[in-house]
């Protein structure tokens, strides 16, 4: 399984993923550049900042993609 499999799996949660657990599960040293690749591959993520300002990502496949 590739680091962006496992990513998507990730942003698929439904509470979603922090840039820590993805640099932990993967392991990446650069957790957002593996979210652009997927913005790349037509993936819509967002994120929602949690009080203490961190932000959690959730991804949505490109249509037609899983």
């Amino acid at each position: 399984m590739t680091q962006l499999d496992k990513l998507k799996k990730l942003l698929q949660r439904k509470n979603g993923v922090m840039s820590w657990e993805i640099a932990q599960k993967l392991p990446s040293v650069t957790p957002h550049r593996r979210l652009f690749d997927l913005k790349e591959q037509g993936w819509t993520i967002t994120h929602k900042t949690r009080d203490d300002g961190q932000k959690i990502y959730f991804g949505t496949p490109a249509k037609g993609k899983k």
